[in-house]
């Protein structure tokens, strides 16, 4: 790591406490901005280009229009994380509307703010909780809808998720679901979810963030010879489920022993869980699908 960290932002390398955006930057004033994040694992960016797709879906759906394309992108990604000397990494790159000359602003005249910035690779839980399992609660806040805000734009806007963790953190949970407004299980601020029953991996199919560890699991089941089925899951059926699993970029495969205070009958973490995990962290150590820094 280096001393500073140091940031990309609009062409530039900057150090940490030298980087900053206009107060007027739309992102700010309204969360008018999108984002991903890829992470580095012993020196290797892993499926970068399908997490630069991921977010130029998000700009075009926004018509944010950056002067990076994806080469530039990729470039600036790579950079951030050599500059920072780091090999274990979660790199975050970001892309708001900018200033508006405008009081009253037109969203479609804009110019960007770009920034990657790079930090130590974090997991979602600790050690204890990634060996043992963490607990989870169901939010009585519901998911965003398509006909409101579609949930495949990986936008900044968060409030929503940060009521729905301060809610489970207060009531003595660790991390938090939310479910659709058919009732639906959906997914939480950082993760997308999964369950086994009777040997079956489920996983919702709607309503939720085209994770791109979500596909990772998905294609790790295929060759590992566990069947999925991609389907409505409701509160019950994560109730009475042998295993419970969330996937994130920030550590793979996160076990689930407890559900709105049911605990899971089964061990924790399961078979099927520890069998996916134990693949997709082989993967990464192998290299596969990976861009060197």
């Amino acid at each position: 790591m280096a001393d500073e960290p140091v940031i990309y932002i609009n062409g530039d390398y900057k150090k940490l406490s030298e980087a900053n955006i206009p107060v007027l930057d739309q992102g700010f004033l309204l969360g008018d901005a999108v984002f991903d994040v890829v992470s580095a694992w012993k020196g290797q960016l892993f499926r970068l280009d399908a997490h630069l797709e991921r977010f130029e879906d998000s700009l075009r759906a926004t018509r944010l229009t950056p002067s990076l394309d994806r080469a530039g992108w990729r470039d600036a990604i790579i950079e951030t994380a050599k500059r920072n000397n780091l090999k274990d990494a979660n790199i975050r790159f970001i892309a708001t509307r900018g200033v508006s000359t405008e009081v009253i602003a037109d969203p479609r005249v804009n110019t960007p703010t770009e920034i990657v910035w790079a930090a130590p690779y974090v997991f979602l839980a600790d050690d204890a909780g990634r060996k043992k399992g963490i607990r989870l609660m169901i939010s009585h806040l519901r998911g965003f809808t398509p006909d409101t805000l579609d949930p495949r734009y990986k936008c900044v806007d968060r409030l929503h998720f940060q009521l729905a963790k301060i809610e489970a953190l207060e009531a003595g949970y660790d991390d938090v679901i939310w479910l659709d407004q058919n009732g639906h299980v959906a997914e939480g601020p950082a993760s997308n979810l999964f369950m086994v029953k009777n040997g079956v991996l489920h996983t919702p199919s709607e309503g939720v963030l085209r994770g791109i560890t979500r596909q990772v699991f998905l294609d790790l089941a295929a060759r590992g010879d566990v069947p999925v089925r991609e389907c409505s899951i409701s509160a019950f059926d994560l109730f009475t489920a042998d295993e419970i699993f969330t996937t994130s970029t920030a550590g793979g495969a996160l076990p689930i022993r407890e559900v709105s205070g049911r605990p899971l009958a089964g061990p924790t973490p399961g078979p099927i869980t520890k069998k996916l995990d134990k693949m997709y962290w082989a993967m990464r150590e192998s290299g596969e699908d990976g861009t060197p820094i």
